[in-house]
């Protein structure tokens, strides 16, 4: 007679063992209030990584308006708070001495949670995306042209649904799926 927890075994089908990646998430509160979402936005960036060769560690920071308006000023001479900023480790952002830096992600928190209001969806979510935004710069994507920020859209609303997550950013530049 067969146990029941054989005949469970029978029934699942088997699926390979995604590679996990060689990175660290570090995630740093940058502003006071609101509820960081660290499991959700790990579990994004790993999703992100699965099929990356790169290695290191890559730090999160959140932060509110107005400190996205500063690294914004400062970083890109842009007057303006914005949802999401990328700095890959390199010559212009070195890493720690004795540290393998991939780069740090700086996630607006205020535009997380104007994002739900106004479109819907969960602010833990909003924030897993905007992470997943800014790794995907790190390794390199841009969306300058439409061409380009289709096909980061369609990598990151993959990365997402890996991470048990729905996007609700379309990649025909609709920014809510209705």
């Amino acid at each position: 007679m067969n146990s029941i927890p054989d005949k469970l075994n029978r029934n699942r089908t088997q699926r390979s063992p995604r590679p996990r990646p060689n990175w660290q998430v570090v995630i740093e509160r940058g502003v006071n209030g609101g509820r960081i979402p660290r499991r959700l936005i790990t579990k994004s960036l790993m999703a992100v990584g699965q099929d990356q060769k790169a290695s290191g560690e890559i730090r999160v920071i959140v932060v509110g308006n107005r400190r996205m308006r500063e690294l914004n000023r400062r970083f890109k001479d842009k007057n303006r708070a914005t949802d999401v900023l990328a700095f890959p480790a390199g010559p212009a952002f070195p890493s720690p001495a004795g540290g393998n830096l991939l780069g740090e992600i700086y996630c607006n928190i205020d535009h997380a949670r104007e994002w739900t209001r106004t479109h819907g969806g969960r602010q833990s979510s909003e924030l897993a995306r905007l992470a997943v935004h800014g790794c995907l710069h790190l390794l390199g994507y841009r969306h300058r042209t439409t061409r380009e920020r289709r096909a980061m859209m369609r990598r990151e609303n993959r990365c997402l649904a890996n991470a048990g997550l729905i996007a609700l950013r379309m990649p025909d530049g609709d920014d809510h799926a209705g």
